[in-house]
């Protein structure tokens, strides 16, 4: 039997109008036709001979089990068990997102982007070629039924959000105006494993990362607790000098900065002054600044307040010090000061290098010790103090940043869909900010209540969209939320 000849029992397998196609010892099915073609002869004569046409594969043969069919695959097979519930309730908890990127975006692009940050925001970090696979398995693709969220479209849009940003600036230009104008800013370090990216380097984190980074810069609002806005930049560069291709683009007024120590350089304080704007920023050892204030230190005991409540307070004295349009002011925690002394200690019995006893007296005077530099004159020491404090909530969005979401390491290439890329992550990052609002006013956390309305599915059912697994818990905490569980679903709507 020749290699491309199929075996009379595998022939006798196949449907009635089809042919076999060995390939590979397998058998394939086709499709075919016949057409009649002239054939002319040497004498002038002609005759007419029977033609066949191969059409498509329908389907193989397995000995074993006889003619298969491609449409009988379960991948062919159409989507009737859809998840409903985490996606709605992120839906419903981040219309005002979805408003206000209708009011930036063209409404196709503003949809695109929504239905792409919501997956990034309900699955956590997910590449292009995966967000398809999720849209088709959610409610979003039953919500959104237009969005096209392919690996070539989604390309297209991260290519566009990063060259074209006009709609970029407008959404965060719109997020600036409607915050508390209190900010705070600071860079995020994210190993990028792709040489041929134009922005990572090797960074000031390259031994613990093992890899070249980049830096995502972000604008945080402290009291809303929400991102406003990000711009990834060039790994190697300091976080003073990235702040300015964020800062530079947007325009601020009445906002104080909050920043930490990498953005007190002359420059960041200029672009975070002027417009009504002041900044907050702690000052730098070994420089003259520093070294005048701690000259003229002199804290008096009657000028204190009580920073916290409970155990978690603290008794603070402080020292407010002018010198030529400068305002630095001294801060003593005496709690802090307290564990200070006591990690000296330890170390110091230890034997660590440079804890003595002899040096234990030049030490004393920096533990518990906070200076920060201001150009508000007007806030008291201890407003000035508390709000600095207010900061730490940029870390906690970093932090389920790195956790939750899973955005730690990058494979991209292109620089234009890095930038689009961080917009997305940057909008997934206020539709949590959302869906978080709306959980703790119900006293819940946010893991816990998306872990539970998860359960709620839709299956298709008399062509309609039935909301299934409302148990009596999911009823129970969807009412305390205030998310109502329709019966059934249609395109775009509920009822």
């Amino acid at each position: 039997m020749g290699v491309y000849s199929v075996p009379e029992e595998i022939r006798k397998m196949k449907p009635k109008g089809t042919m076999v196609k060995r390939i590979k010892d397998k058998f394939y099915v086709y499709q075919y036709s016949t057409s009649k073609i002239k054939i002319a002869a040497e004498d002038g004569s002609s005759h007419w001979k029977t033609k066949t046409i191969m059409g498509k594969c329908i389907g193989s043969i397995k000995p074993e089990c006889g003619f298969v069919p491609n449409e009988a695959k379960l991948a062919d097979d159409v989507i009737t068990v859809k998840n409903y519930g985490d996606y709605a309730f992120a839906i419903s908890a981040a219309k005002g997102v979805s408003d206000l990127l209708h009011l930036a975006f063209h409404p196709e692009d503003a949809e695109q982007i929504f239905v792409a940050a919501t997956i990034l925001f309900v699955d956590g970090f997910t590449v292009m070629k995966d967000m398809k696979g999720k849209y088709d398995m959610s409610y979003l693709s039953t919500r959104f039924p237009k969005a096209n969220v392919g690996q070539k479209a989604l390309h297209t849009l991260y290519q566009n959000l990063g060259s074209r940003q006009e709609g970029v600036r407008r959404f965060g230009q719109a997020m600036l105006d409607k915050s508390s104008k209190r900010i705070a800013i600071d860079g995020h370090v994210i190993a990028c494993t792709s040489e041929q990216n134009d922005l990572s380097e090797f960074g000031y984190k390259a031994a613990k990362l093992g890899t070249m980074q980049i830096n995502w810069m972000t604008a945080y609002d402290v009291v809303k607790r929400a991102p406003l806005l990000s711009q990834i930049c060039n790994g190697s560069e300091p976080d003073s000098i990235s702040v300015g291709a964020l800062l530079d683009r947007y325009r601020f007024t009445n906002t104080q900065f909050l920043a930490d120590r990498g953005f007190n350089t002359a420059a960041d304080k200029e672009r975070m002054s002027g417009n009504g704007n002041t900044f907050i920023v702690p000052m730098i050892q070994n420089r003259k600044d520093y070294g005048y204030a701690l000259g003229h230190l002199h804290f008096d005991k009657r000028r204190y307040f009580i920073h916290g409540k409970g155990k978690q307070a603290s008794m603070v004295y402080y020292q407010d010090i002018r010198q030529d349009g400068h305002r630095y002011v001294a801060y003593r925690d005496m709690v802090r000061e307290s564990m200070d002394r006591q990690a000296y200690v330890r170390a110091m019995t230890s034997g660590e290098s440079g804890y003595t006893q002899e040096n234990l007296p030049a030490n004393e005077r920096l533990f518990g010790l906070f200076l920060l530099e201001t150009n508000d004159f007007d806030a008291s020491a201890e407003t000035i103090f508390s709000r600095y404090k207010e900061r730490w909530a940029i870390e906690t969005y970093y932090n389920y940043v790195r956790n939750s979401q899973d955005f730690r390491a990058l494979y991209q290439q292109d620089y234009f869909c890095l930038q689009g890329l961080g917009f997305l992550m940057n909008v997934a990052g206020i539709i949590y900010h959302e869906v978080k609002r709306r959980v703790t006013e119900a006293g819940m956390g946010v893991k816990d209540v998306m872990s539970m309305v998860k359960r709620l599915k839709m299956s298709y059912e008399d062509d309609r969209w039935v909301i299934r697994n409302a148990t009596k818990n999911v009823r129970n905490l969807c009412q305390k939320l205030g998310f109502e569980i329709p019966s059934c679903v249609k395109s775009g709507v509920t009822t």
